[in-house]
């Protein structure tokens, strides 16, 4: 019970601080109702999508934390100081923002070739450190959602994936363990008895909800909940 009083405490202290309601419903709750969600990009050729859920998690902490509205930070300053030649990742979570001192805006970062050009601007988006949810853990996975979105990588192999157009998504077929995607979860909701996520992707508006996936919650679901993450920023953060 002292556990509960204590987290229940903290998330109403992070409400009062960062815009989030201090009423929060169990059936739905969506960053998007906050300004704290960029709108959905069409990864197009960058190379990892990656790139893309990092820059995006920068985002909506750096606007949950001055509460402000989110804005585009630099996908292609992750891209090119962040991945290696075969633009696979070379740090883990969100250890390579905090070695390079942070993201600049989307305008301001200039593109090198292929080399890291983040001294040609001023980075707004900082942050300390990476948390990760315990493998399968969706119960923590609703605990920290209430003060980030959170970044996850899950299997989108399927064709039922790629062809998704609406509803809550389940597929018994789509593997927990074949992670080989990454989405921000911004939210969760509650529709005819079924729980869900609510998943940004970077295929353009044209693919779901326009960008969007409703996923089913409580099965850890193409992996959802295999391999999460999430940025934090202790030097803005309430002791």
């Amino acid at each position: 019970m002292a556990r509960l009083q204590v987290f229940l405490a903290t998330v109403m202290v992070l409400a009062q601080a960062y815009g989030v309601p201090t009423k929060i419903r169990d059936d739905h709750f969506d960053w998007r109702d906050y300004g704290a969600i960029t709108p959905v990009s069409d990864q197009g050729q960058l190379g990892s999508v990656v790139d893309f859920v990092i820059a995006e998690s920068v985002e909506s902490l750096l606007s949950i934390q001055t509460k402000t509205k989110a804005i585009y930070l630099s996908t292609q300053e992750v891209s090119d100081c962040c991945d290696d030649q075969f633009h696979q990742t070379k740090y883990r979570g969100f250890d390579c923002i905090k070695a390079i001192g942070g993201l600049c805006t989307l305008e301001d970062y200039k593109k090198g070739s292929r080399t890291c050009n983040n001294g040609s601007c001023t980075a707004v988006g900082k942050v300390t450190g990476t948390s990760y949810i315990p493998s399968g853990d969706e119960d923590n996975m609703m605990k920290v959602i209430h003060t980030t979105p959170i970044a996850a990588y899950i299997n989108a192999g399927q064709v039922s994936f790629q062809m998704y157009t609406g509803g809550i998504y389940s597929d018994p077929n789509c593997s927990p363990s074949m992670l080989d995607h990454a989405v921000q979860i911004i939210g969760y909701g509650t529709e005819g008895g079924v729980d869900y996520w609510i998943i940004k992707n970077s295929w353009g508006s044209n693919w779901g909800q326009k960008g969007y996936m409703n996923i089913v919650r409580g099965k850890n679901m193409c992996g959802i909940a295999t391999y999460a993450f999430y940025p934090v920023n202790t030097e803005t953060e309430i002791n």
